[in-house]
């Protein structure tokens, strides 16, 4: 090994070296580009339900593009991602999003078409109004990341299902939203306390669409077939020939094993047969690489940890027995319990701060101990849209007045 190291040393070299270039690009592309931040208030009489969201989702998903081969290697493109946003604070509850400036007028556009009513506005990143480096002797953070606990074909609780659909204005009373008891915690927060939630986003591929065909095909009995390479096609065929001379089996006795194949669908139990629904509705959605990501802040003399379990048990709700759920990422939780606690913590705590400061999860430098996943239009519309009027959180930002018309003759 050691003599021959002249010809394997510089194959190494070059994956590391083209791993490096690559990073380096990339970072040059991403922190060359023009970020900002938009806040979005909506009239407090709206009651439209979280699918006016899901088609603005759909038009986000819309911005996906991979970029060519020399794009990517040379100019370091990568796909846009965005941040939807939930921050609360003693002045109320707001909802922006955070983009590149070259989407303000796509986002804008999306927006208007289902809130034409709504105030869209570019606003000084609330992340500036706090020291630069946290925690600190006088602030104090504790936060953590979510994750789902079966495989993203599993699809969450989701909006139609709190009833928020089908229902008149007359029976507004009762409508549910998920994101009720979220806006009422940040509503009552005082002082110094301060609550983000933050909802990185991405165009996700079809990888998570494949992935859950194989799935649907095993929970229904379906024969998952692989593609073979050219060897095991090779040695497939010789394997068939030998198997087909050795055969003694009547024509009957084979079309009975390939019946005993037929999909168990009709044999489900009403309780599979839910499942398998939901993850085929799941899968028919335009999809979204997702990271959601939460912190609570305020000054030590303030700092109170019944924010913790109260967001847990928000995000608790959307949570189902058979199909699927959040839970917390064990490796970026700001609690760790054994070898250099203090250390440990603060590190985590400093490193959780300054991956929600750049909005970083997809990318370098914050995205290894991160595990992001897939969420289709409709999940993602159920844990982040702008509530109507059946949320009724007087400390929620919202349009004062509605805005009128201009006349089509209004000389420009």
């Amino acid at each position: 090994m050691g003599r021959t190291w002249f010809l394997w040393l510089p194959f190494l070299s070059l994956i590391v070296l083209k791993e490096m270039w690559r990073r380096y690009v990339q970072s040059y592309f991403i922190f060359t580009k023009k970020y900002i931040l938009l806040e979005i208030k909506v009239p407090r009489d709206v009651a439209k339900s979280p699918k006016a969201m899901e088609s603005i989702l759909a038009g986000l998903h819309g911005t996906r593009r991979l970029g060519n081969k020399l794009e990517q290697w040379w100019d370091g493109w990568v796909t846009a991602w965005f941040s939807l946003e939930i921050v609360g604070d003693s002045s109320g509850v707001h909802f922006y999003i955070w983009t590149q400036e070259f989407f303000k007028r796509h986002i804008e556009a999306q927006i208007y078409a289902q809130y034409p009513q709504a105030e869209v506005r570019v606003v000084e990143d609330y992340v500036k109004d706090m020291p630069p480096a946290l925690p600190d002797n006088e602030w104090n953070l504790w936060g953590s990341e979510f994750t789902l606990l079966k495989p993203d074909a599993y699809p969450i609780k989701t909006y139609e299902e709190f009833e928020l659909e089908g229902l008149s204005l007359k029976e507004e009373g009762r409508k549910i939203d998920p994101l009720s008891a979220l806006i009422e915690f940040m509503g009552v927060l005082k002082g110094s306390e301060r609550l983000w939630v933050q909802y990185l986003v991405q165009p996700a591929d079809d990888k998570w669409k494949k992935e859950g065909d194989a799935l649907m095909a095993k929970l229904v009995g379906k024969e998952i077939k692989v593609k073979p390479n050219l060897l095991q096609q090779a040695v497939g065929g010789v394997d068939d020939l030998i198997i087909s001379a050795l055969s003694t089996g009547s024509p009957a006795e084979k079309k009975k094993k390939d019946a005993s194949m037929f999909p168990r669908m009709l044999a489900l139990t009403p309780g599979e047969r839910e499942v398998v629904e939901s993850v085929e509705k799941n899968m028919a959605k335009l999809g979204f690489d997702v990271c959601i990501r939460w912190m609570y802040l305020a000054k030590r003399d303030e700092f109170n940890m019944v924010a913790v379990p109260g967001m847990y048990g928000t995000f608790k709700q959307f949570n189902t027995q058979n199909l699927n759920g959040f839970g917390s990422n064990k490796k970026i939780v700001t609690s760790v319990d054994y070898w250099f606690v203090n250390h440990r913590n603060n590190w985590r705590k400093t490193r959780l701060f300054n991956s929600y400061r750049l909005r970083s999860v997809f990318h370098a430098p914050y995205k290894a101990r991160s595990k992001p996943f897939v969420l289709s239009t409709s999940e993602l519309a159920t844990v982040y849209h702008f509530p109507g009027e059946v949320v009724g959180a007087p400390a929620m930002g919202r349009v004062e007045a509605k805005r009128g018309s201009p006349p089509p003759n209004l000389p420009m």
